[in-house]
């Protein structure tokens, strides 16, 4: 044979070859009821991460609140100027329609009280 050939392979070993290669590479590994899954992993398995559990922490203030929605804002503002625009434009807008929603609520608390009251002295 010539330099650098590989000898040849007849054409039912080379179709034999693709059919098994998925069982060749494929790596099972059981585990038992209840255990994590085992990883399915070539090379060394990553560290352990440590678990740190948190302490439970008070609900914020309304003060706290508002002051981490204003940080968050300003971040928002640094990194993308028009999208900080359309939250504050939208908070406007639903602050205004909630303000109309107010409004014609307390009308309407105001005209069932005449209604009522024309009733009873009518």
């Amino acid at each position: 044979m010539g330099k650098g050939r590989k000898p040849k392979q007849s054409s039912l070993g080379h179709f034999m070859d693709k059919l098994l290669r998925p069982w060749k590479t494929q790596r099972v590994t059981l585990t038992r009821a209840g255990k994590p899954q085992a990883p399915m992993r070539k090379g060394k398995a990553p560290a352990k991460k440590k678990v740190v559990k948190k302490a439970i922490s008070k609900p914020l203030t309304a003060r706290e609140r508002q002051v981490k929605e204003l940080q968050s804002l300003a971040s928002i503002g640094k990194q993308n100027p028009e999208r900080l625009a359309q939250i504050i434009s939208r908070m406007l807008q639903e602050a205004t329609l909630q303000e109309e929603e107010d409004k014609l609520r307390f009308e309407r608390l105001v005209w069932q009280k005449v209604d009522k009251r024309d009733g009873e002295g009518g």
